[in-house]
C-alpha cells in the first residue's frame, strides 16, 4: 500500500535536490519509497505525539537512520523559515488542524511547499479502522480547502490515492495498482486519501488596493491661543470690525 501511495504522490513532489525536507506525522514509510530523496540537502522525521504516530524503528532505504524527534502538534522545534518541504502524513486527522498548520507555516521558507496526505471522508479507506487511514477525523474536499485557507495556505495541485476497495488493495501490488487506477477514474469522491500540494499564501492578508474613507469631513486647522504672532501674513479683519470703537 505504501508503494502504491508513493506512486500517486510522486507527480506532486518537487525535485528534492538541495532541499531541506521534513517528514511530519508518521511520514517515514512514505519517504522511504522516494528514491530521489538522497539528493536532498537535509532530511529528518518528526513524529507527532499521538497514540497512532508514536512509533520507532523506521530506517531509510540507504540503511541510515534519519534524524528524528517526537513533537507536540503546536510546537515544532525548528527555526522559522528553515525548511523547504514538509510532507505531512497521519497528521491533520489526528490532532487539531489549525495549530499544526500554523506551526508548519512558520518553519517553512517563503518558497517552501507542504505536501499533505489526508483521509477522504467519502472514501472507503476512512471507513475501515483496520487500515492506517481509518483512524481520526477524515476531511471532505471542501473541509480540507477551508482548513488550508484559514491557516494561510493555498492548494495548488491535488490528486487521490487508494480509491479501490481495501480487499482489492490487499491482493498484491499489481492488483492494487490496477484497481486503484480503475476506481480513480470514477471520481475524486472515491479516493481513500487526498493528496495535496500547497504553498504559503503570503498575500492573503494584504488589501488589493488602497481604500478611501466612506465619509468626508471638512478639515479644520486650529492654533493655540497666543500663537498668532508666529504667522505674519494673517488676513486683516473686516473694515466694520476695525472701525468699531468698542472692539
Amino acid at each position: 500500500m505504501t508503494s502504491l501511495l508513493m506512486s500517486r504522490l510522486l507527480p506532486l513532489l518537487p525535485n528534492p535536490k538541495g532541499l531541506r525536507v521534513l517528514g511530519l506525522g508518521y511520514a517515514a514509510p512514505v519517504l522511504s519509497q522516494w528514491r530521489a530523496l538522497g539528493a536532498a540537502h537535509w532530511v529528518a522525521c518528526a513524529q507527532l505525539d499521538t497514540p497512532m504516530t508514536r512509533r520507532r524503528g523506521v530506517v531509510s532505504p540507504t540503511d541510515k537512520e534519519w534524524p528524528g524527534c517526537l513533537v507536540a502538534p503546536d510546537s515544532l522545534p525548528f527555526d522559522d523559515l528553515s525548511l523547504d518541504l514538509v510532507v505531512l502524513v497521519h497528521g491533520l486527522e489526528l490532532v487539531a488542524p489549525h495549530p499544526l498548520l500554523r506551526m508548519i507555516w512558520k518553519v517553512l521558507a517563503d518558497h517552501g511547499r507542504l505536501i499533505l496526505v489526508v483521509p477522504n471522508r467519502t472514501g472507503l479507506a476512512a471507513k475501515d479502522d483496520t487500515l492506517p487511514f481509518g483512524h481520526g477525523t477524515p476531511f471532505s474536499t471542501g473541509q480540507l480547502d477551508r482548513v488550508l485557507q484559514r491557516a494561510l495556505f493555498r492548494a495548488e495541485a491535488g490528486s487521490t490515492a487508494l480509491s479501490a476497495p481495501p480487499g482489492l488493495l490487499s491482493l498484491g501490488e499489481q492488483a492494487g495498482f490496477m484497481g486503484d487506477r480503475l476506481f480513480s477514474l470514477l471520481g475524486r469522491r472515491l479516493g481513500g486519501v487526498h493528496l495535496v500540494s500547497a504553498c504559503k499564501d503570503l498575500y492573503s492578508g494584504m488589501p488589493v488596493e488602497a481604500e478611501r474613507a466612506a465619509l468626508h469631513f471638512t478639515r479644520r486647522v486650529t492654533t493655540l491661543a497666543g500663537s498668532a504672532g508666529g504667522y505674519p501674513n494673517l488676513p486683516e479683519a473686516p473694515k466694520s470690525w476695525r472701525d468699531d470703537p468698542k472692539a
